[in-house]
Formats: C-alpha cells, sequence, structure tokens
C-alpha cells in the first residue's frame, strides 16, 4: 500500500477513534501513544508559529498528519512521496470519513470507536492503484520510450522534407523542421518522463536520449555543416544542437516526472527482514 498505517484523533477527546495497518505486524504500535504525540505536537507547533510543519521525518518513512477544526488524520509513507499528493489524499480520506459518519460525529459519539472499523473499506479502495515504482528498470524504460517518440517525429519529419524544402527558398522549410524535432524532443522528454516516474528520473531520462539524436543529426547533416567550413564548424553545429534538444529534453523529462510524482506514490520502504518474512 501507498500508506501504511493510519490513525484519525478526535482532538476533542483525545482519543484515537480509529486505525488502520496494511501489515498485522504493525499493531504493536500503541495508537492512544500516537494520539498524545500528534496532539501535543500539533499544541506546540501552532504556539510556536510553525504552522507549516505537517510530518516527521525519519531515514526512510514520515509521518504526516493533516487536521481540521476536530479532527487529526496522519499516515506513515515514503519519505520521499511528493508532499501535495500526501496532504491531498489525507484530507481526502478525512472528508470522507466525516461525511460517512456525519451523524456519529455530530452527535459527539466517538467515544465508541467500533463503528468507525468500516471505514477500512474506504482507505484500501482509496489507495489501491496509487503506487508506482521508481528504480533503474523505470528509468530505462523511460528512456527507450524517450527515444522512440523523439524517434517517430524525427523520421516523420525525413518524410515530410520533400514538401518543406519546396519552402526552403523563404527559410520557412527548415524553420518548420527544426520546430517539429524540438516539439519531438520535447514530447520523447515528457513521456519517458512519465514512465521515468519522477522529475530527477525525467530529467535523467531526457539527457540520457537526446546523445542518439544528435549522433543522428550529425550523420545526417554532416555534409551540410561541412559545406559550412571544417571539422569545427561540425562540432559547433552538433553541439549547439545537443543544448537547444537536451533543454527541450530535460524540460519534457521535468513535466512528465512532476506529473506522475504529483498522482503516485512511492511503494512503502520493507527492510530485508520484512521481505523473507512474506517470502
Amino acid at each position: 500500500m501507498a500508506i501504511e498505517n493510519i490513525w484519525i484523533i478526535d482532538s476533542l477527546s483525545g482519543i484515537c477513534i480509529f486505525d488502520w495497518y496494511s501489515r498485522q505486524k504493525d499493531k504493536t504500535i500503541d495508537e492512544q501513544l500516537v494520539s498524545g504525540l500528534l496532539i501535543a505536537f500539533k499544541n506546540f507547533s501552532s504556539e510556536a508559529g510553525l504552522v507549516d510543519i505537517s510530518a516527521i521525518e525519519g531515514i526512510d518513512k514520515k509521518l504526516a498528519y493533516k487536521s481540521d477544526d476536530r479532527f487529526i488524520i496522519a499516515g506513515i509513507c515514503h519519505l520521499k512521496d511528493f508532499e501535495q499528493l500526501i496532504d491531498k489524499t489525507l484530507l481526502d480520506l478525512l472528508d470522507k470519513f466525516r461525511k460517512k459518519y456525519k451523524k456519529l460525529i455530530d452527535d459527539q459519539m466517538t467515544t465508541d470507536v467500533s463503528p468507525f472499523r468500516t471505514f477500512e473499506e474506504d482507505i484500501i479502495e482509496r489507495l489501491e492503484g496509487t503506487t508506482s515504482d521508481r528504480n533503474f528498470v523505470t528509468l530505462s524504460t523511460g528512456v527507450i520510450t524517450s527515444l522512440c517518440v523523439a524517434a517517430v517525429v524525427f523520421v516523420s519529419y525525413f518524410f515530410a522534407i520533400g514538401p518543406l524544402q519546396d519552402l526552403a527558398s523563404e527559410g520557412v522549410g527548415n524553420l518548420i523542421g527544426l520546430i517539429i524535432i524540438i516539439i519531438g524532443m520535447l514530447l520523447g522528454g515528457f513521456f519517458g518522463g512519465l514512465v521515468a516516474g519522477d522529475r530527477k528520473l525525467g530529467m535523467i531520462s531526457g539527457s540520457i536520449s537526446v546523445l542518439p539524436v544528435i549522433v543522428l543529426m550529425t550523420v545526417f547533416f554532416n555534409g551540410d555543416w561541412q559545406g559550412s567550413g571544417t571539422f569545427f564548424y561540425v562540432l559547433v553545429f552538433a553541439l549547439m544542437y545537443l543544448l537547444l534538444f537536451g533543454a527541450m529534453a530535460i524540460l519534457g523529462g521535468l513535466l512528465g516526472g512532476f506529473i506522475k510524482e504529483s498522482k503516485y506514490f512511492l511503494p512503502s520502504p520493507e527492510s530485508d527482514d520484512e521481505l523473507e518474512e512474506e517470502e
């Protein structure tokens, strides 16, 4: 699951009225200890003016929490999860909780926590399909995706180069060709970033994918560039296009990676011992 544990605390009574664990072994955590900790931390941060603090970070996990006028909802998730995604998910769950048990909440009947047990189904439904891996495999796949998309645009440009050359006398044909390739690198980087999984991997994916394109362009346009001068000019043109297309591919990767990490959590980090127990 994207979020390992969830607690909902009634700040009026100080009682944890709902707790959920994705793994049975985590049920050793004392929910009232969590309740006391978060209420105390919320009060302290409010009085100290630290109103923007909404998480307690560990080595590879963090305890994130949000609150409204009455309830605090908290969950343990991956340290690198996108903050806005965590906040939105927790607030969505809290909103669902308040709507589902509105009558009990309005009647102040939160001392008996047994009716809230059914909220577990809502959590599983809300968190299902919200995780996505981000590793060497997704990076490699992102590079391949970026190359394929850029290659399709690149090949399409060469198929269309004939009609474009009819406009070359006005200098429009070459400009259109350049714009098409730039769009191809931007789109390639974007889809590569989506597959790679986050902004960092998306930028790396875009950076790597632009290199083969520059090699192909150097081969195809070597004659034209040589016509402008020596090997020095070929190198200058290649570097110029490397910077231009590289910037587009990296920008696309950044955008694609941002969209992916703003919608999907990282899988919960698990120790080797936990993996062995599951096997």
